[in-house]
């Protein structure tokens, strides 16, 4: 009934955001772009772009809040698996607002100043700098991005924590620590997974787990390891990282050409040769091989569940 109910939602929220992602595609975006160039002037390709993803993301809001109250408020609690109050549900929206303007502040003009600075060749160095972002990123999320929301805590359950240890020596998985967080304050949903670089690994468990018997906890923890046995995660990152390398080559290839020019004139935002209003167009016209592209990666991710 769960997922019955699920699947129902996602296929009223999927077309939903279809027909009002093409209406803000050809309609929205192109008025936010020339709104935002009105405002900060010519010339300004820095502020406008970050102002027109400002006003992007709230003309986005009056569609995806309702979608994520439904859910929680109404799909997950009817199934009894939501743990938050309304007023958690804002304060993580409003955390997650914050980042986004931080974050984005500070990446999207990076990104144009490497596209400008590097010239024709900007693809490599535009690859390189998001592979240091995905490093660090790894670093960034459960460190400081993830405590801002849950809380961390040493695992308390000493033979658990034992447990835990033996089975991660047996496979040679080097861990250092062992935490558990406080997930069910907002989803009745469990969780377990893995972080860390090289020697230095960490398991983190939901506390929504810790009610199961030390076995099962066991068995899920196996089916995590297995991913780092058997080198999942690497295969994953060494496809993302030839898979972003190809797209940003050809988006060096077309940014300069005259048809780039002319597409972004047919999509209405005039004759601005803006770094982001030209990968956005890029990015429209590789949709059906990413998403091909997508379905191969599901397989693979398949296939790897099942090894």
């Amino acid at each position: 009934e769960y997922q019955k109910d699920k699947r129902l939602f996602g296929f009223v929220r999927d077309w939903t955001s279809f027909v009002f992602d093409k209406a803000q595609l050809f309609l929205v975006t192109p008025w936010a772009w020339a709104v935002a160039s009105r405002i900060c002037g010519p010339g300004a390709e820095y502020s406008t772009t970050l102002l027109w993803f400002l006003i992007l993301q709230w003309v986005e809001k009056p569609i995806n809040i309702p979608f994520s109250l439904y859910s929680n408020f109404v799909i997950e609690e009817r199934h009894g698996f939501n743990k938050m109050t309304m007023g958690l549900f804002f304060s993580d929206m409003i955390k997650s607002e914050l980042l986004t303007y931080v974050f984005g502040g500070l990446l999207v003009p990076g990104l144009i100043w490497i596209v400008r600075y590097f010239g024709d060749r900007f693809y490599i160095y535009l690859w390189a700098a998001c592979q240091l972002l995905m490093f660090a990123f790894m670093w960034i999320y459960p460190n400081v991005i993830q405590p801002m929301f849950n809380k961390f805590e040493t695992l308390k359950d000493e033979s658990l924590k034992k447990e835990i240890e033996a089975l991660a020596a047996e496979v040679n998985f080097p861990l250092t620590k062992l935490f558990q967080i406080d997930g069910s304050r907002r989803s009745g949903h469990s969780n377990a997974y893995f972080f860390g670089f090289w020697k230095y690994k960490r398991i983190v468990l939901y506390d929504t787990l810790l009610h199961l018997k030390q076995e099962d906890i066991l068995a899920i923890l196996c089916h995590e390891l297995g991913h780092w046995k058997f080198g999942h995660t690497l295969v994953n990152l060494i496809i993302s990282s030839v898979h972003l390398f190809t797209l940003f080559s050809l988006f060096g290839t077309v940014m300069y050409s005259e048809v780039s020019k002319n597409m972004i004139r047919q999509f209405g935002y005039g004759d601005t040769d803006s770094v982001m209003v030209s990968l956005m167009v890029f990015m429209l016209l590789f949709t059906p091989t990413e998403q091909v592209l997508g379905l191969c990666m599901t397989m693979l991710s398949r296939t790897f569940e099942f090894q």
